[in-house]
């Protein structure tokens, strides 16, 4: 199983959007201007956004957005030293600290926070050897060399220059040591592109995606989301947010960077549903023997032979997992019965047409069979050489 794990964190990648709930504690934040700028009221925000099932509470100290300047490292620290110690008591989901200073990361990761979300758009030695230290989670976002403010020209096209950005990144870091499991890879939308930049990279979130990496993206409220919508009121945004987060996770995302955390907890469910497509879980029948009458040679349907059949079915298997009932399931035993029925039914030149049956009669019967494989294997089979077997394999989806 593919995660983005590390200390006191683990995210199985693939089977649902992970939900990233922003907490500004700053005066300046482009979209809440300081309304969390207290300890209390941060604290509370935080509780309320793991209520409403936020998975990671990102603490961010430091603005960067578009026209703030930069506040110094040792206010960063100060922020985050007075908040970090309370917030790490009043949560139970992972603190990942929003920054790009090797100081302010060290701080956070010695006290609580698990991962840190840098958007320096650089490999650093230094912060690398602090994730290490710790064996936290390291989210990389690509700049282009600019801040929020900036715009670099991508000769090859953005989306080539972000991937090529994400592959140095993850070879970088895997060479100094770091497990490809504790990275994850960020777009960054409104960092260092053009408007139009930032569409391409939304609509081209699966071309991003590396193997065994979580991808995030961070898109809540920004400029490229106003310029879409029309919307020029930031908090009004939110609406264009889950649109284009629903694209994102069409692509593949694993983690959405959100203000809104109700509502874009509600729409990743939903757009998990309807674009992750077949459940993991699994029922799986295994060297299933069977004699059937099935071959092109008359004397293969006059005597017969022996078949192995290899079935696997997915299935929700969630309610039968905290139910036990059996009801709740599929019945490996009828699971058998049905497959060598429909297997034996009649004689086919074909073990392709034999495996067909048993996929049709499998998806007709069990209605929450949602895909089966039917492997046949022929042992037997009448050839002049020296083999195991010859078999097919068949994948079947039940039609929507």
């Amino acid at each position: 199983m593919k995660t983005f794990s590390g200390n006191g964190f683990s995210f199985s990648l693939g089977e649902r959007t992970y939900i990233m709930g922003i907490l500004n504690f700053t005066p300046d934040s482009f979209s809440d201007a300081g309304e969390y700028f207290t300890v209390e009221t941060a604290l509370r925000r935080a509780k309320e956004m793991e209520s409403q099932c936020a998975d990671i509470i990102d603490l961010g100290a430091c603005s960067t957005a578009p026209g703030k300047e930069q506040i110094s490292e040792q206010i960063e620290l100060g922020r985050v030293s007075q908040l970090l110690p309370v917030l790490k008591k009043a949560v139970s989901v992972p603190i990942s600290i929003d920054t790009y200073r090797v100081s302010v990361a060290r701080y956070a990761l010695e006290n609580g926070a698990k991962i840190v979300n840098d958007e320096s758009g650089l490999f650093s030695e230094e912060m690398a050897q602090t994730v290490l230290e710790h064996n936290a989670g390291w989210i990389f976002m690509h700049t282009g060399g600019e801040s929020a403010d900036g715009t670099a020209m991508y000769k090859n096209g953005v989306v080539s220059a972000v991937k090529e950005s994400f592959l140095d990144f993850i070879e970088k870091a895997e060479s100094f040591g770091i497990k490809r499991s504790s990275l994850c890879v960020d777009m960054g939308i409104g960092f260092g592109k053009t408007l139009e930049d930032n569409i391409e990279l939304i609509k081209s979130a699966s071309s991003l995606k590396i193997p065994g990496v979580a991808l995030l993206t961070g898109l809540s409220r920004k400029r490229a989301i106003g310029y879409m919508t029309g919307e020029n009121e930031v908090k009004n945004r939110d609406a264009g947010t889950v649109a284009a987060n629903t694209v994102a996770i069409a692509g593949g995302t694993d983690i959405i960077r959100v203000h809104d955390v109700k509502s874009a907890a509600g729409a990743a469910r939903a757009g998990d549903k309807l674009l992750r497509g077949r459940h993991p879980d699994k029922i799986i029948v295994k060297d299933l023997e069977v004699y059937a009458f099935h071959g092109v040679n008359p004397e293969e349907k006059e005597n017969g032979q022996r078949f192995i059949l290899d079935i696997t079915a997915k299935v929700n298997l969630e309610n039968a997992c905290l139910s036990d009932d059996i009801n709740s399931t599929v019945s490996y035993a009828k699971i058998i019965k049905t497959a060598s029925a429909g297997f034996c039914a009649q004689k086919d030149d074909l073990i392709e047409r034999a495996a067909e049956r048993v996929a049709d009669a499998l998806l007709t019967e069990y209605n929450r069979i949602d895909c089966v494989t039917v492997t046949v294997k022929k042992p037997d089979a009448p050839i002049k050489a020296s083999f195991g077997y010859v078999a097919v394999e068949i994948e079947r989806k039940r039609k929507k």
